[in-house]
């Protein structure tokens, strides 16, 4: 059971995000909003997060409804977050995505990859899945002493406490239904917007970017 403390902090962030959110949109050149920002702030966004202890994070739960106005944003950005979320939670965030973007405006997901995951199991000997598996069993469960595929698996969905995670065609068509078009794919990192260029930054604070960009797939998508 939470602390009264803890929930007077959430009715204190509850109550204050609605004016922190609306003096950024009054005051951006270009509104761009971060779901699920960790302590990943990036300059100019709106970094938003269920739990802003991070300085300069606000409040906003990606399931519910987006304190924003409609055709208010520039940018939608998600790192690593949609995957937390159970499937119908996730559709929520994506509607209320397309909801709050202008038109014309750009949502960008990064989140693991499904064919990545289970390609450690059906290709085990791979290079890229043996250093996967390698990094996953030594940081997260060393006390097992083997490489094992297994407990890779399970530490991708439970033990992250990922309730969901995406296939290519699950994740576009996902972004499809609730109205998105021009639904790309691109590499972690890498844009054809320069807004969108260099902000995945999941690997640097997992400590190792080569295994986020083995497991990570990133769309884009643009709002008509």
């Amino acid at each position: 059971m939470a602390s009264l403390k803890f929930r007077l902090r959430q009715r204190y962030w509850r109550w204050t995000a609605p004016r922190k959110i609306g003096r950024y949109i009054a005051t951006a050149a270009v509104a761009k909003l971060q779901i699920g920002s960790g302590h990943n702030l990036l300059g100019s966004w709106l970094n938003t997060t269920l739990y802003p202890f991070e300085p300069g994070t606000v409040f906003m739960d990606a399931s519910r409804p987006f304190p924003l106005p409609a055709d208010s944003l520039d940018y939608v950005f998600s790192e690593h977050v949609i995957e937390h979320l159970e499937f119908d939670e996730a559709a929520v965030m994506l509607r209320e995505s397309f909801r709050t973007l202008k038109a014309g405006g750009r949502i960008r997901l990064a989140t693991p990859d499904l064919k990545q995951i289970i390609a450690v199991y059906t290709q085990p000997d791979a290079d890229a899945q043996q250093e996967y598996i390698r990094w996953i069993m030594d940081e997260y469960r060393p006390q097992i002493g083997e490489y094992n595929p297994a407990h890779v698996i399970n530490q991708s969905f439970h033990g992250w406490r990922h309730k969901f995670i995406y296939d290519q065609a699950t994740l576009a068509g996902g972004l499809e239904n609730v109205g998105f078009r021009n639904v790309e794919r691109f590499d972690p990192g890498v844009s054809a917007d320069k807004h969108l260029i260099g902000i995945e930054q999941h690997g640097r604070y997992v400590g190792s970017d080569t295994a986020m960009r083995y497991e990570t797939m990133v769309y884009e998508a643009t709002k008509p």
